[in-house]
């Protein structure tokens, strides 16, 4: 049986919540905004490749629809979408609103830009090195939250998180969002006690005008018990809030 030479190319993309370095690359900015006063000028987001990298990256850009990618069709274009970035240098990513897709004018949208970094060869093509004798080039990559914010909402974002609404029934907490922005929380208690929220379990972002649903270990007695919860602003910083179930 021949064997192949020739390595296999493997894709590691790590889905990543906050500004991160992957192999040695960085981005900026934990999320990004994208106003509708943006349609002309487009959004910017630094992406840097420490010193201490040991090879070049060759590195792709994309706007999808959904956190899996499988949503490649969407109203946003990146430009260079593909570049290589050499050690201890820094390139801009520019996003542009190019397509016809309508959006909520009500609410905010949501999508993610997605960043992949393979290692590429050491000349000035952009073609990743070769590797020989079964050896495994890994790429890594990096999404964040891209949201489009029409113009006129109601609110200011700030408004959003704080207005975050409380209701329990048993050991269910009920937490609606009447506002037209997408709040992530980072914790939540109810009386003292922890609420659990993670990425993990799929219950951190509240959408717009929406409602999510969480199980409580220890429920609270009565109806006015205290509720603190943090939220992540428009820069990528946690504020805090309080409140009382209704």
């Amino acid at each position: 049986m021949r064997t192949s030479r020739w390595c296999s190319w493997v894709l590691v993309l790590l889905w990543l919540p906050c500004m991160s370095a992957i192999a040695g690359i960085s981005l900026d900015s934990s999320r990004l905004i994208f106003s509708a006063s943006d349609q002309v000028n487009g959004q910017s987001i630094g992406i840097s490749s420490s010193a201490q990298s040991s090879s070049p990256y060759l590195v792709k850009a994309q706007v999808l629809g959904d956190v899996r990618g499988d949503k490649t069709n969407t109203p946003f274009s990146v430009t260079p979408s593909l570049f290589r970035l050499e050690p201890g240098s820094t390139n801009q990513l520019r996003i542009l609103k190019t397509g016809n897709q309508p959006l909520a004018k009500d609410k905010e949208s949501l999508f993610y830009l997605r960043v992949i970094a393979l290692p590429a060869g050491q000349g000035s093509e952009l073609t990743p090195k070769r590797e020989v004798g079964g050896a495994v080039t890994v790429s890594t990559g990096s999404v964040i939250k891209l949201f489009y914010r029409p113009a006129g909402l109601s609110q200011t974002q700030q408004q959003g998180m704080a207005g975050l609404q409380f209701t329990q029934q048993g050991n269910t907490l009920r937490v609606a969002n009447p506002s037209p922005y997408y709040v992530t929380l980072t914790s939540l208690n109810v009386g003292g006690k922890v609420v659990a929220v993670s990425t993990r379990q799929k219950n951190t972002m509240i959408a717009p005008f929406s409602l999510m649903t969480y199980q409580m270990t220890h429920p609270s007695a009565g109806t006015r018990s205290s509720v603190a919860w943090q939220a992540i602003n428009d820069f990528g910083g946690v504020e805090k809030f309080n409140g009382e179930i209704q």
